[in-house]
């Protein structure tokens, strides 16, 4: 009970400050959006001061959301008894159920299960569905399919008793509380020179709305979610917390930095964060702080009930960065010529980095292969530069072309500092078609009568399917 206690005596501090700025109603209607934790501001309940606490998790596991609502003494931290709570759910603007329930510890416990029927359904012996009242001590269990995804789920919460069950509160108490659980969306595209890839988006605010977009040009990536800008809702929002998942084989976004743009202003360079600690996927990370949503919303007037998010390289194709496995190195690779071709020289230019000494570039011992096609084409070895960069030259063969990988590996000798970075040889302008060459040749064929109307169709039909053709 004392890490609570103390945890609530900070947030009465908080409040207390906040209290000698902001004048609340005596009908005590307060508002909050979290990612899984809230106090709410404090109120009068007969000579006491208390405040709704919220705390949410996916426990035991990820098909069941939980949220647990307190209502406590804020100059004790000792929970109010006899308390009697309205609880009404939506989700994207839904009414989903409310339930009534008293509890005497002052504890309303509300789990969330993920089924397979969209029919939403509380199990809980001799209640009612809607509007039922429950004894105290029970958790509500509630299932659906409706609480497989994450986002923003908003609660309306009124209480009406408190200390006593005949102690009838006039006016109630009422609160509307965000509480945002994340929700991960996997978007997959054909790249035209690093193939199959999945890019993701996990939110830690409201659902990603259908519309995200890879712009392979501009290496670019768009997606929008629903967000209402009024000062009222910024001033109860704390963050806003997006990640976009990259996997480590699209060399495109492996760059250094990114920027970012949120509905066409450009935010801060800091709100920008870069996690390459794991060997599968790098996550860039965007954290908006509520001084930063207030800031975008007075720069421009008028936006619509929705975030639009840009994210894009921040400068040059070079260098790309990435982390060893066992998270110690950080290695920038760059090369020349950026466009490298079969047959030619490429030189390739790298450092070494030592996280542990705030990116110190260092020599270390290192082993280097190039790899195409699972096959070893290159491999050397050497010492990195504390200074400058460390040069390697490669002669690419003439049978060689498209993905190569350079594969470090045993920095300093240890067998789990090793990293990658794909490389394009032969690269391919994002607006070049390419046909392939048996497409040409039945086109060809069917022009001189060697194959039948039904076998060029065919060739056709690949086109479209493609999408090489559009129709």
């Amino acid at each position: 009970m004392s890490m609570r206690f103390d945890m609530k005596i900070g947030w009465v501090f908080c409040f207390g400050l906040i209290a000698c700025m902001l004048s609340f109603s005596s009908i005590a209607e307060s508002y909050g959006h979290g990612l899984g934790y809230e106090i709410m501001p404090p109120e009068m309940l007969g000579s006491k001061l208390v405040s709704l606490e919220i705390s949410s998790d996916t426990w035991p596991d990820e098909y069941t959301k939980e949220i647990i609502f307190s209502l406590f003494e804020t100059d004790t931290g000792v929970n109010v008894e006899n308390v009697t709570y309205f609880i009404m759910l939506t989700k994207q603007n839904e009414v989903l159920f409310d339930v009534t329930g008293q509890r005497d510890d002052g504890t309303f416990i509300l789990k969330l299960h993920t089924t397979e029927s969209d029919q939403i359904t509380v199990e809980e012996p001799g209640s009612d569905f809607f509007g039922s009242l429950f004894d105290g001590g029970e958790v509500v269990n509630v299932r659906s399919n409706t609480f497989s995804s994450g986002g923003l789920y908003e609660f309306k919460v009124i209480i009406t008793t408190g200390d006593a069950y005949s102690n009838v509160l006039s006016p109630p108490l009422d609160y509307d509380v965000g509480i945002s659980f994340l929700d991960k969306t996997l978007y997959n595209i054909d790249d035209i020179n690093f193939g199959q890839q999945e890019l993701g988006i996990i939110t830690y605010y409201d659902l990603i709305n259908d519309d995200f977009v890879y712009d392979a040009n501009k290496k670019m990536i768009t997606y929008s979610m629903p967000f209402d800008w009024s000062e009222e809702n910024i001033l109860v929002t704390s963050t806003m917390h997006q990640e976009i998942i990259i996997p480590k084989t699209f060399g495109d976004l492996m760059v250094e930095s990114f920027s970012a743009r949120v509905n066409g202003f450009d935010v801060q360079e800091s709100a920008l964060t870069i996690d390459d600690f794991s060997p599968i996927n790098r996550l860039v990370h965007l954290v908006l702080n509520q001084n930063d949503l207030l800031e975008i919303s007075n720069s421009i007037d008028g936006f619509p009930n929705k975030m639009d998010f840009t994210i894009i390289p921040s400068a040059d194709n070079l260098p790309l960065t990435t982390m060893t496995e066992n998270a110690q190195y950080k290695l920038n690779l760059s090369w020349e010529p950026q466009n490298i071709e079969s047959g030619s020289t490429a030189v390739f230019f790298f450092e070494v980095l030592d996280a542990f000494l705030i990116d110190r570039q260092v020599s270390v011992a290192y082993d280097l292969s190039i790899l195409h096609d699972g096959e070893r084409i290159f491999q050397t070895n050497g010492n990195s530069n504390d200074s400058g960069h460390s040069i390697i030259e490669f002669d690419v063969p003439a049978d060689v072309t498209g993905i190569i990988t350079l594969q470090f590996e045993n920095l300093n000798g240890s067998d789990l500092a090793d990293a990658f970075f794909p490389i394009v040889i032969d690269r391919a302008d994002v607006d070049q078609v390419l046909i392939p060459a048996w497409i040409k040749n039945n086109a060809g064929w069917w022009a001189t009568d060697q194959i039948d109307d039904t076998a060029f169709v065919q060739g056709i039909q690949y086109l479209i399917q493609e999408g090489i053709i559009v129709v």
